[in-house]
């Protein structure tokens, strides 16, 4: 399987939770989006390292290629943290960069554990939230990056990241075409790729 055709999927999948999230602006399915974003990311993460694995499906038969790309993904699970670390030192994307950022008040290397948090906590009831580990000094507040804008641009910036340097060898103008055929009717799509497309990390 075409180590091409394998991201063109991801990614495809990936933006659209990503857009699905940015669409669903009811604060009653703040949960419900913010858990999409965080499945959009993982599918950008697992993008880039299925491209830089193309070594242990391409050259097998079909068949054989989807079993080995499904073990390389579920074998990968949810550990945001170890996907991005794998990234950084494949020379993929410069994480270090994206972790010293700032995103609206939250450390891109804090945002890090509450994406990994936020996996479970915006699904089931947790004995701790993130929110937790970011107290406001002097009082008995938490900050709650689940809910922040901080947390949304971190994930559109790394997503970005996995994006431009796989776009460095991979065309992805049909694809592209294919999500705006599907989702252009929608009121929100042109405002989605001025903020996505706009959160690279310079």
């Amino acid at each position: 399987m075409d180590r091409q055709r394998v991201v063109k999927i991801w990614i495809y999948y990936g933006l659209c939770d990503l857009f699905f999230a940015f669409d669903s602006d009811d604060v009653a399915f703040e949960d419900n989006a913010k858990f999409s974003e965080i499945m959009g990311l993982e599918k950008f993460l697992k993008a880039a390292l299925l491209f830089g694995r193309h070594a242990e499906y391409e050259a097998l038969p079909l068949a054989e290629a989807r079993v080995v790309l499904n073990k390389i993904v579920m074998d990968l699970g949810h550990k945001f943290d170890k996907m991005i670390d794998a990234l950084s030192e494949g020379g993929l994307i410069d994480v270090e960069k994206i972790k010293q950022s700032d995103f609206d008040g939250y450390a891109g290397v804090q945002l890090i554990h509450a994406v990994k948090a936020g996996y479970m906590e915006t699904r089931y009831p947790v004995p701790k939230s993130v929110s937790k580990s970011f107290p406001i000094e002097g009082t008995d507040f938490y900050h709650d990056p689940l809910s922040s804008s901080g947390i949304t641009k971190f994930i559109y910036a790394l997503c970005n990241a996995c994006f431009h340097k796989l776009a460095l060898n991979i065309n992805f103008t049909d694809m592209l075409d294919q999500f705006r055929d599907k989702f252009q009717h929608r009121e929100s799509f042109s405002r989605f790729n001025n903020l996505f497309w706009e959160a690279r990390c310079k």
